[in-house]
């Protein structure tokens, strides 16, 4: 007989003592396996949550925006309102003035004429 009994046994041990080894190995493969697509699945969850903050965020700067916009036409009207008014007074000023100097130019030219009236 070439092979002995306890041949037989100790091959049979060794195999044994493999297969058990493999199933070691392939439920620790199996877990870090379900460990990482857990720990995949909550980074995922983050990123998700931190882009729905970042789109409501979004909305709410957009919404500011266009309020910003409005109240930058109101006070564009209020600002060509007021140079209209500047536009206007210089206009008053210019008129005034005018009438000042020809007002100022009629009493000198009276007040020379009662002088001139006055010396005679």
């Amino acid at each position: 007989m070439p092979t002995s009994l306890n041949e037989i046994y100790k091959a049979i041990g060794t195999l044994s003592a493999e297969v058990q080894g493999l199933r070691r190995e392939m439920a620790a493969s199996e877990k870090r396996a379900v460990d990482e697509s857990r720990e995949a699945d909550d980074k995922r969850a983050v990123v998700h949550r931190r882009m729905d903050s970042i789109v409501g965020e979004v909305g709410e700067i957009k919404t500011e925006i266009v309020g910003i916009r409005q109240d930058a036409t109101d006070s564009k009207k209020v600002t060509d309102e007021v140079k209209r008014w500047k536009s206007m007074g210089i206009g008053a000023l210019g008129v005034v003035g005018i009438g000042g100097t020809a007002l100022g130019v009629t009493l000198a030219s009276s007040f020379e004429w009662l002088a001139r009236l006055w010396h005679r």
